[in-house]
């Protein structure tokens, strides 16, 4: 007899509200429990007071970034590490300021897709070690499922 699948939870982490709810609403579709935050300090509050599998954070949002939340949350749950998704549109931060990050998290441009999403939140619940530094990466002729930015 098999073991029923782990239900992972999610913390999904954007100032747009459209954006966090599109893409909570298609993570629970996939069979996550997600949790939402409009910024990164309600984020930060919410991960010393419980725990999740994977985070998914919005690079550039007013006060505090994805990058501040992630620097923060490997503090406070170091367990973390390799458990990000950072979602990003363009211009991006000086290179320099996004090394560390990229040695072991996940990142996404947008306009993204939602499955090219979804690959990457599997691969970090899984523990499956980032090899690529960023991607766009999204099936051709497939538009259909995409996020934020001009269809």
């Amino acid at each position: 007899m098999t073991a029923p699948m782990k239900k992972w939870s999610v913390l999904m982490v954007d100032d747009n509200p459209a954006m966090r709810e599109a893409i909570a609403r298609s993570l629970a579709r996939r069979g996550c429990a997600v949790t939402t935050a409009p910024d990164a300090a309600e984020a930060l509050a919410l991960l010393r007071r419980q725990s999740f599998d994977v985070v998914v954070t919005d690079l550039n949002m007013p006060e505090h970034g994805g990058l501040w939340l992630w620097r923060q949350t490997v503090i406070v749950r170091p367990e973390l590490r390799g458990r990000f998704v950072l979602i990003a549109s363009e211009p991006l931060p000086d290179p320099r300021s996004m090394d560390l990050f990229l040695q072991s998290e996940r990142f996404l441009l947008k306009p993204l897709s939602l499955d090219s999403l979804w690959r990457l939140v599997e691969e970090a619940m899984q523990g499956v070690p980032q090899v690529a530094t960023g991607s766009r990466a999204e099936p051709q002729g497939k538009p259909a499922g995409r996020v934020g930015g001009a269809p």
